[in-house]
């Protein structure tokens, strides 16, 4: 039989070729899919803060400055949690930053208004749309151990049941919101 080796040998490479693949057809269905390690911080947006509270959303800001070490390190170390990551990502929570070093002077003082210390305006901000429709803001300033993030998570669970759901009906944005903030505003510090 001359020429029956070379079968055999042509077979046992596409064999071994088959099974190659399928070992690295395997590998990437096996290896698991990267793990979320920071809050997905998304860029200070007074449009987009509206349509997230008019979806039923309740609204985390950090407000910090890029020059300030230590409230970088709170930042940090609640975003990075994984209890507050598994909170963030199993409820209706939208994330926003803005950073107080990059903007003008004018909206610098709006946010220390925001903050009852004299201090720079660093900390959160969490707001949420009632049923009544009213706005409910919370601030959290950086010098309380509040920043903690089973506090924060505490807190966040305060405003969503205070929420107003829109599962019902999807929102729309509106493109003319204006900037200033709701006369309906009800503050509340820590």
């Amino acid at each position: 039989m001359p020429g029956g080796g070379q079968f055999f040998y042509h077979k046992n490479m596409g064999v071994c070729a088959l099974a190659c693949l399928s070992a690295i057809a395997a590998l990437f269905l096996l290896v698991p899919p990267p793990q979320q390690t920071e809050i997905a911080w998304q860029e200070y947006s007074i449009p987009d803060i509206h349509h997230d509270m008019e979806a039923g959303k309740v609204i985390l800001i950090s407000t910090y400055a890029s020059w300030d070490l230590p409230f970088v390190i709170h930042e940090h170390w609640y975003s990075h949690d994984p209890a507050m990551l598994n909170f963030i990502k199993t409820h209706p929570v939208a994330c926003y930053r803005i950073d107080l070093a990059k903007i003008p002077e004018a909206q610098y003082s709006a946010w220390k208004g925001y903050f009852h210390s004299y201090s720079p305006p660093l900390g959160v901000v969490l707001l949420v749309e009632t049923h009544e429709h009213d706005a409910v803001m919370e601030t959290i300033e950086v010098d309380t151990d509040q920043l903690a993030p089973e506090n924060l998570i505490v807190r966040l669970k305060k405003l969503l049941s205070l929420r107003n759901p829109k599962s019902e009906r999807e929102s729309v944005p509106n493109p003319a919101v204006s900037e200033k903030p709701s006369a309906s505003l009800k503050h509340q510090s820590a």
